[in-house]
């Protein structure tokens, strides 16, 4: 019996819940802009495990049907995507699908632009959706795709269209020549002219047909919401046979809705045996593995990348970056693998590893692909040992510093630290975390956290920290710039959150310094550092904090 890639994967061990694991990566979900710019829904989307999950007619078990109440009756599907043959619009981040239900007239026609949400910042995606002109008034559909360890803000615009000699019922697919006809026909304006003028309109005409894929969906229920399980039918990457991949997703209107909703489906599948913990990029394996062969073959596989680094960025995440590599006709993307098993795929060259165990070497090889399914060999290997849990992350960055504005800096992104500071678990901090030690650690001059920064506008700067001790009496910090012995700043008690600062300004000139944060007293916490020639002291968690430059 043929074994599937899904199949094969390597499931990682996890310790207590898979759950525990994966909120320990910073989603965030900060709303503030999604008014102006466009309020996402949620999709969660897992991959189960066919061997599992499926039976010998490639139907779901009666312990999945019973398990989210589907019954075993299901609705049938046909879809195909288009592209050109050098696939442009995916490289621009779009793709188009022409989708049919079996008990339907129409076709459903798609267009879908896609962004990655880096480290959990659905404000950034949108925000950059916004300055290239799709926003909430550009009629499209703002949706955050949300999988086993990966976050995509999908912006898509949708219509039910009649095709002359397909429409009705049953599964008929229109012809290449149709399908162009009528994706120009209903695309919205803002991919025909995404790039230049008529851009969308000229990749239509030059485009080929991405399949068509069957698949299967039966309807269930989770913890109230609405449960689909389907069943795709996919040609397999050696493209002598097929392979079936099985995807349980729900829908929900809010992100604290999904991220309970996620974090209980995810322990439910955990314990039944039943949860791929991979990410599945079903479109671009699709039009990978459907590609129609080129009038002259490309045989010619792209360079090796080169200079690939490896660096823990935390106790779960190491992040991988390398120099590009280069190609006869264009390179298309990357495959990274961990421990020599695939972990995931990048379009860059630069690629986040997460939901690894604390404290853990993985060592990581790249290769480069093509549009044509050419692979370079895989790079020269590099490691990397993930920190200790609690331990926080060097960025290894500089702040940059307006003295005209002020600026935020979250304390557990510091560039260097010595002694006993660790970076500690906080559910009412800003980004989850703070910085602290514990009672009885105080030695300023070896207990700190340190942050480079470079100011412009310089002058007489208060330094603001949202900060707290560690048990009933007040403790205290030492806020000290460069080599100066630096001021006190007494924190509230008891873990009772509160802005304070020193009782006097320090003076910081124009150009690079070091601010060291360092114990005076006992131990003490601290959420988040401001930077600013006010006096006034920040209200609740403040403002969005700074990120740091190379």
């Amino acid at each position: 019996m043929y074994t599937s890639p899904l199949q094969r994967l390597v499931k990682t061990a996890l310790v207590g819940t898979v759950a525990a694991a994966l909120l320990t990566a910073p989603f965030l979900h900060s709303h503030s802009a999604f008014a102006a710019v466009g309020k996402p829904n949620y999709e969660v989307k897992l991959n189960l495990d066919p061997a599992l999950v499926l039976d010998s007619s490639h139907n779901l078990v009666s312990s999945v049907r019973s398990e989210f109440d589907t019954g075993s009756s299901y609705k049938s599907y046909k879809v195909q995507y288009m592209d050109t043959a050098a696939q442009s619009m995916q490289g621009q981040g779009w793709g188009e699908r022409i989708r049919k239900r079996d008990d339907q007239s129409t076709h459903e026609i798609q267009f879908k632009k896609r962004y990655d949400v880096a480290n959990g910042d659905i404000n950034a995606a949108l925000t950059q959706a916004a300055g290239e002109g799709l926003d909430s008034s550009s009629g499209f559909d703002f949706q955050i795709d949300w999988g086993y360890s990966k976050q995509t803000l999908s912006i898509a615009y949708e219509k039910d269209v009649t095709v002359s000699g397909s429409s009705g019922s049953g599964l008929k697919m229109p012809n290449e020549a149709t399908s162009r006809t009528v994706s120009v026909a209903n695309e919205p304006s803002k991919f025909a002219n995404w790039t230049s003028t008529g851009w969308g309109t000229t990749q239509l005409n030059n485009s080929v047909v991405y399949g068509p894929v069957d698949f299967k969906r039966y309807e269930g229920t989770f913890n109230d919401f609405d449960l689909d399980i389907e069943v795709w039918i996919v040609l397999n990457e050696a493209k002598t046979g097929y392979e079936y991949w099985v995807e349980a997703s729900f829908k929900a209107d809010t992100y604290s809705e999904a991220n309970s909703t996620r974090t209980a489906l995810i322990n439910e599948l955990n314990s039944k045996g039943w949860l791929i913990p991979q990410d599945l990029l079903r479109t671009s394996q699709i039009i990978e593995r459907y590609a129609p062969a080129p009038v002259t073959p490309d045989t010619t596989a792209p360079t090796v990348p080169t200079n690939v680094t490896a660096t823990a960025a935390s106790s779960s995440q190491v992040k991988l970056n390398w120099t590009a590599s280069t190609d006869n006709v264009g390179v298309t993307g990357y495959k990274v693998y961990r421990n020599g098993s695939l972990v995931g795929t990048s379009t860059s060259a630069s690629f986040s590893d997460t939901g690894l165990t604390a404290l853990t070497s993985y060592s990581y090889t790249v290769k480069a692909k093509d549009a044509a399914g050419n692979e370079s060999a895989a790079s020269t290997s590099v490691s990397a040992t993930t920190l200790a849990a609690g331990s926080g992350g060097t960025t290894g960055g500089t702040y940059n510093v307006d003295g005209s504005k002020g600026a935020y800096i979250e304390a557990e992104n510091y560039t260097s630290k010595n002694g006993t500071f660790v970076d500690a678990a906080c559910s009412v901090c800003s980004n989850g975390h703070d910085m602290e030690t514990a009672n009885g650690s105080g030695d300023s001059s070896t207990n700190y956290i340190a942050y480079t920064i470079n100011v412009t506008n310089g002058g007489s700067f208060y330094v603001h920290m949202l900060s707290s001790g560690v048990d009933t009496s007040s403790d205290s910090f030492t806020v000290a710039l460069d080599s100066t012995s630096g001021s006190q700043l007494t924190t509230t008690s008891n873990s009772t959150w509160a802005w304070k600062k020193p009782s006097s300004s320090i003076s910081i000139a124009t150009g690079t310094h070091t601010l060291y944060i360092k114990v005076r007293e006992d131990g003490a916490k601290v959420d988040k550092i401001y930077l600013s020639k006010s006096g006034t002291a920040p209200t609740g968690l403040g403002g969005t904090a700074a990120t740091p430059v190379s």
